[in-house]
């Protein structure tokens, strides 16, 4: 009897397996070459993109306090082996404090970016997802921003060949400032990954219709991809 429950066991393990294996396959977007994800970014109308904004920005964009909203994205960024280390070491000296009682894990929250009429907004979140520090970088420093192509391999591990990555760099009280930014609207790496194929295909969308808008109002903030 044990032998059997323990096969049924295994055989539902390998099934769970395989199943995800199978959709994480079908959901990932390094399957399509250029010019097949092009294709597919390109059917994404406005009003997808509108409503894509409205699903995962609406609470975000009362930040603007009745500013009409251009377009919106986020700061692009991966976690490093040296920033796991370093965070894995706080959440272990976290443990011990409690004696091992209660477990600690990082948890990793977007930066949105909303650009609006009066400049760009940048929203910096806690972990319960709640705006905690709201900046603007003012139409008159975004016009003496910089951006430029940036080579991020870790990025492209992540995303494939059909990401591009940009750094945009503006003046600040305490010298240059950077942000990276993608060709896909990228949260975090945990809510991305869950994003079924079709809503891929549509952040996709959203983060080339932002780089495609700042670079409209911006002429020194243009890009190629």
């Amino acid at each position: 009897m044990q032998v059997f429950l323990i096969v049924g066991i295994v055989i539902i393990m390998i099934a769970a397996l395989s199943i995800n294996a199978y959709f994480y396959k079908k959901n990932n977007t390094k399957n399509f070459t250029k010019e097949e994800w092009n294709n597919r970014i390109g059917h994404v109308t406005e009003q997808e993109i509108n409503s894509f904004y409205d699903a995962d920005m609406n609470e975000y964009m009362k930040q603007l306090n009745g500013k009409k909203m251009i377009a919106a994205s986020c700061i692009f960024h991966l976690p490093d082996t040296k920033e796991f280390l370093k965070d894995g070491a706080k959440n272990f000296l976290k443990r011990m404090l409690t004696l091992g009682i209660v477990r600690f894990n990082t948890v990793y929250v977007p930066t949105p970016l909303i650009l609006a009429e009066d400049g760009l907004h940048v929203l910096e979140l806690d972990t319960d997802m709640d705006v905690k520090n709201h900046y603007i970088l003012e139409n008159e420093r975004l016009a003496e921003a910089k951006i430029s192509s940036y080579e991020d391999k870790e990025g492209m591990k992540q995303l494939g060949d059909n990401a591009r990555f940009f750094m945009l760099s503006f003046p600040s009280q305490n010298g240059v400032k950077e942000f990276e930014l993608c060709t896909e609207f990228y949260p975090t790496g945990e809510i991305y990954t869950v994003y079924p194929l079709e809503k891929k295909i549509v952040a996709g969308a959203a983060g080339r219709y932002f780089l495609k808008k700042l670079g409209e109002h911006f002429p020194n903030l243009q890009v190629s991809f």
